[in-house]
């Protein structure tokens, strides 16, 4: 029977017969997933100044990487990087409307045509890698400094995520 699950990272809805091993949107683990109907909205609310410039820098984090996925998208020499490179933008986009959402501001505007990576994959796999490892870096002293449950949640989420994406380049440059 198909039923209608919810994240509780990003928010969106997913259709299907059983909930995903990951969300298709923002990558977290399932356990992050619920039936729509047992879903809670829960409001951030007044977010901690440290909270507030930790979510600002998670959303620049974010920004970059996916304009830096959509570049080497173009520049990948092969259909497999070239797929992982667009999902990987795509997971990152959605990650900084998610953090725009919990900051209360507008969707940022990520661009599609930087030039922002290396013209040969060896290069931007290794580029992938660093950039994963440094958000894993930033978002567990993030999630340490946080005190609202939800911005805890979200970083935690997000530490998972992107260890999956840090494990799609390991040992391939």
């Amino acid at each position: 029977m198909v039923k209608v699950y919810k994240c509780m990272i990003c928010e969106e809805g997913y259709i299907g017969d059983a909930k995903p091993t990951h969300c298709p949107f923002c990558g977290a683990h399932d356990n992050y997933f619920v039936p729509v109907d047992k879903y809670v909205a829960t409001d951030v609310g007044e977010l901690s100044e440290l909270s507030k410039n930790n979510l600002i820098g998670a959303l620049d984090v974010e920004i970059s990487n996916a304009e830096f996925y959509f570049c080497a998208t173009k520049k990948a020499d092969n259909l497999a990087d070239a797929t992982m490179f667009k999902r990987l933008a795509k997971v990152e986009a959605e990650h900084a409307s998610t953090i725009a959402k919990m900051l209360k501001v507008a969707s940022p505007v990520i661009s599609r045509d930087k030039t922002t990576c290396n013209i040969n994959d060896a290069d931007n796999l290794k580029e992938s890698h660093e950039r994963e490892a440094n958000a894993i870096e930033r978002y567990v002293r993030f999630l340490n400094e946080a005190v609202e449950v939800k911005v805890k949640m979200l970083f935690k989420a997000l530490i998972e995520i992107e260890k999956d994406h840090l494990s799609l380049s390991e040992g391939r440059f």
